[in-house]
């Protein structure tokens, strides 16, 4: 079985177990917060602000299923792509698909943000290459992560199990910043920063030259 093979049965076990606890939260609490960014996601509202004020048309990968998650400011013209298509109806433009593989031309973007969603792809590489492909020249890109810390147990336990191994229950992999920089230079991005919110952090990147294959 080849790697992405593998990776993709990781993804789809995966996106099982998501979609039944998304059910089930929202049977329990009538909402998904804790799973996508809602109203009450202070983190999210700080990451989409700082977004929104450096780009006004944005190509959104892993979008959820919400009708505007709380980071998708009304004043820049978002588009959306997820996996899951949902039950409500979206309030921006939407495409069901996932990140490797990207339904829209090249150059088209001025912006790619990946919100909480990067470590959540098939193949967080391929992602990178394809946000570089749809973005147009020194377009932006918006990595919204968690990163463990250097010295992490579980993250060492985790980069030494076989292929294919969960991170946790939610998330296919994790990173560490250095994997963040190695992943934007194999991918054509330049790092501009890394800003801290919370627990989290709000990376930007700017396409350069072309990406390696």
């Amino acid at each position: 079985m080849s790697s992405f093979d593998t990776r993709l049965k990781v993804w789809k076990d995966l996106q099982e177990f998501e979609e039944h606890s998304y059910q089930k939260s929202y049977e329990e609490r009538g909402d998904y917060y804790g799973y996508f960014s809602m109203d009450k996601r202070d983190d999210a509202k700080i990451a989409g602000e700082y977004i929104t004020a450096r780009c006004d048309n944005c190509l959104d990968i892993g979008s959820g299923i919400l009708p505007r998650p709380v980071y998708m400011n009304s004043s820049v013209r978002f588009v959306g792509l997820d996996p899951f298509f949902g039950e409500y109806k979206r309030e921006f433009p939407f495409a069901q698909a996932i990140g490797e593989r990207l339904p829209f031309p090249s150059l088209f973007f001025k912006c790619v943000s990946f919100m909480s969603t990067l470590d959540h792809q098939i193949e967080p590489l391929v992602s990178l290459k394809e946000a570089h492909r749809v973005l147009m020249e020194d377009g932006l890109l918006f990595l919204w992560v968690a990163l463990c810390p250097e010295n992490s147990n579980s993250y060492r336990k985790w980069r030494s199990a076989p292929l294919g191994t969960k991170f946790n229950t939610h998330h296919q992999h994790a990173f560490v910043e250095q994997d963040i920089r190695e992943l934007l230079a194999q991918s054509g991005f330049e790092w501009l920063e890394c800003t801290r919110i919370s627990r989290t952090y709000l990376i930007t990147g700017q396409k350069i030259g072309v990406n390696h294959g």
